[in-house]
């Protein structure tokens, strides 16, 4: 049988996310952060599939947004390539994004974007930071 994974809430996917991403991470402060975030307009959510996508609105169009998925990497690729047309959509002119794990890298090339790849090094090792111009 293979059926679709049910979608569940987008609360229930950052849970699980962060539990899986960072296991010393406060749960509930991190949620009640989001929550607070989001009631004061700072950020807000977008779903697709099991993927929320936190975004940040910055200066000049440019959006930061941060990933929470519970769903395999290939099913994320795809979460990827519309949530980069969905932000589009909402008037953003570029899409940043970070991260410190060099798989991301693979996947933001697996996703066929137009992605920028830069790199730094930081008090935790590497990060690297993806760029799209949307």
């Amino acid at each position: 049988m293979n059926a679709q994974p049910q979608q569940v809430s987008s609360t229930e996917i950052i849970q699980k996310s962060i539990a899986q991403e960072d296991p010393d991470l406060d749960i509930t402060r991190a949620m009640q952060t989001i929550a607070y975030m989001m009631q004061k307009k700072m950020i807000q959510l977008l779903q697709i599939g099991n993927t929320v996508f936190m975004l940040k609105p910055l200066d000049d169009g440019v959006v930061e947004f941060h990933t929470f998925t519970i769903e395999p990497i290939n099913d994320l690729i795809l979460r990827y390539r519309a949530g980069i047309n969905s932000i589009k959509e909402m008037g953003f002119k570029k899409a940043i994004t970070y991260s410190e794990s060099p798989a991301f890298v693979k996947i933001a090339q697996q996703t066929g974007l137009p992605v920028n790849i830069s790199q730094e090094k930081t008090d935790k090792g590497m990060t690297y930071k993806f760029e799209v111009d949307l």
